[in-house]
C-alpha cells in the first residue's frame, strides 16, 4: 500500500479518537483517559462542557461562581477532632508491585515546573505562596518538568465538609470525609485494545496523556456519626459503594497508568470504564455485557499497601481552588492541564451530597437508564433537581435496607410536612 494509502486511514481513525473539547480543563467530564468518536457530540448533548471551538477553561462554567458564593471553601484549618475523624476514617490504598504511587503535590510536583501568566513567566521555584498568589487568575498556567514515572512522597490531601439534604420529610446531616490522591500525569486506561493503544501512541505518550491527576479520590460519607458509603471518582463520573457501618472496608486499588480508584482486591481485577456514562452503557457497566466498541478495562492489582501521611490543607488553597491549568498546554485535544481539585464535576453536582447519591447505581440497567436519562438537561446542559430527588428515593431505600440487615439505626433530624402544620 502507498504512503497515502497507509495515512489516510490512520487519519480517519485518528479523527474518530481525538476528543474534540479544545482545553482539558479541569474535568472528567471530557476524559483525560479516554478518547471517543463521539465524544464532543455526546459532550455537549450530556454534559456541554464545551463547544469544539470554545477552549473556555472550565473553572470559569456558568455555575461554579454561583456555587461557591452559597457554599464558600472555610479559610480555616481542621480541628483536632476533625483531624482525628480524618486519620480514623483514611482509606488503605494498595497498588501493583511496582506501580507508581501518589507525590506531594507541592514538593515533588508544584516546585519542578515553571508559572506563567498570560505568557509571561512568573517563577522557575514556584512555592505555595507564589502559587496562591496567582490563584483566581484563569489565565495563569503552570507547566511540570519533572520525571512522571518516579514516585515521590506519599501524601494524601483530607478535607471534611459538612452538608444537610432534605429526602421528604426528614433532614438528613452529613459528614463528607475526602481523600484526595496527587499524580504528576494521567495516561490512557489500560485495557482499550492493540488497535486503539496503537493509534493513540501516534498522537501523544500513553502513560502521560495529560499532566496532573489529582481528581482521585475517595470520600466516605458519615450519617450520625456512622460511616455509611464511599464514593469514589472514577473517570467522567463517581461510583457510590455502601459500607458496613460496624466494620468499614474503606480500602482501595489504583488503576495502573488511569490512576482510578477501585475496591480493593489482592488479584488483578479488570473493572468496565468509559468516558462517560450514557443510557448506550449503562448496560457494560453494569453488568460487563454488550460492550461498547469504544469502552474499556481499568486494570487494578492491590498487591502492596501504601504508607503515607494525610495533608491538611485550607479549602480555600490552590489545590483545590486554582482557576487557570496546573499542567502544560498541549496541541492535541483532551490533553492539557486541569484546574484546582475542587472543579472535578458539573456545577449542579458539586454538593457531596448529591453525587454520593447520583453514584449509586442498583443491578436493573433499565432503571439506571430511565434515571440517568432524566439527569441531565440537555438543552441547557444543567442537573435536573427532581431527577437528584428520585436518586435520593432509591439511596435512602438502600441504605434503610442494609442498615435493617445488619441491626444499624441512624437517627434523623424530623421536619414536619406543610399537611401536618395544617
Amino acid at each position: 500500500m502507498s504512503c497515502m494509502g497507509l495515512l489516510l486511514p490512520l487519519l480517519f481513525f485518528l479523527r474518530h479518537m481525538i476528543v474534540c473539547t479544545q482545553e482539558k480543563g479541569a474535568m472528567r467530564f471530557y476524559s483525560n483517559h479516554f478518547t471517543s468518536p463521539r465524544a464532543c457530540h455526546a459532550a455537549l448533548l450530556i454534559v456541554g462542557v464545551f463547544s469544539c471551538g470554545g477552549g473556555q477553561q472550565f473553572s470559569t462554567f456558568p455555575g461554579f461562581s454561583e456555587h461557591f458564593r452559597k457554599h464558600p471553601p472555610t479559610d480555616n484549618a481542621p480541628s483536632t477532632q476533625e483531624v482525628e475523624l480524618l486519620e480514623r476514617y483514611k482509606p488503605r490504598i494498595y497498588k501493583a508491585v511496582g506501580q507508581p504511587g501518589p507525590i506531594d503535590f507541592y514538593k515533588d510536583y508544584i516546585s519542578a515546573g515553571t508559572l506563567f501568566v498570560d505568557g509571561k513567566k512568573i517563577s522557575d521555584e514556584v512555592t505555595q505562596k507564589i502559587l496562591n498568589l496567582h490563584r483566581d487568575n484563569p489565565n495563569a498556567l503552570f507547566k511540570y518538568h519533572g520525571e512522571h514515572k518516579k514516585s515521590g512522597t506519599a501524601k494524601v490531601y483530607a478535607r471534611i465538609d459538612y452538608e444537610q439534604t432534605q429526602h421528604g420529610n426528614e433532614k438528613h446531616e452529613f459528614t463528607f470525609l475526602t481523600y484526595n490522591l496527587v499524580f504528576p500525569v494521567s495516561g490512557i486506561v489500560k485495557g482499550i485494545g492493540r488497535l486503539k493503544s496503537v493509534g493513540l501512541s501516534i498522537v501523544g505518550n500513553l502513560d502521560d496523556w495529560h499532566q496532573l491527576d489529582h481528581y482521585v479520590n475517595v470520600s466516605v460519607a458519615l450519617l450520625d456519626s456512622k460511616a455509611v458509603a464511599m464514593t469514589l471518582q472514577q473517570h467522567n463520573y463517581q461510583t457510590t459503594y455502601l459500607l458496613d457501618s460496624q466494620e468499614p472496608n474503606i480500602a482501595v486499588d489504583i488503576a495502573m497508568r488511569s490512576n482510578e480508584l477501585y475496591p480493593h482486591s489482592d488479584k488483578m481485577q479488570k473493572h468496565p470504564a468509559v468516558q462517560f456514562l450514557t443510557k448506550d452503557n449503562l448496560e457494560f457497566m453494569i453488568n460487563n455485557t454488550n460492550k461498547p466498541v469504544l469502552a474499556g478495562y481499568d486494570t487494578t492489582h492491590g498487591e502492596e499497601e501504601l504508607n503515607y501521611h494525610l495533608v491538611f490543607l485550607h479549602q480555600t488553597d490552590a489545590f483545590y481552588q486554582f482557576k487557570g491549568s496546573l499542567g502544560k498546554s498541549r496541541s492535541i485535544s483532551g490533553r492539557s492541564g486541569p484546574p484546582g481539585a475542587d472543579y472535578a464535576t458539573l456545577p449542579g453536582l458539586m454538593p457531596r451530597h448529591m453525587r454520593l447519591v447520583a453514584g449509586f447505581r442498583t443491578d436493573s440497567v433499565q432503571e439506571e437508564i430511565a434515571l440517568y436519562d432524566k439527569l441531565f438537561d440537555r438543552d441547557n446542559f444543567l442537573i435536573r433537581p427532581d431527577a437528584i430527588e428520585a436518586y435520593k428515593d432509591r439511596f435512602f431505600k438502600a441504605l434503610r435496607c442494609y442498615a435493617k440487615k445488619r441491626r444499624i439505626t441512624f437517627v434523623q433530624t424530623t421536619k414536619k410536612s406543610p399537611e401536618s402544620m395544617k
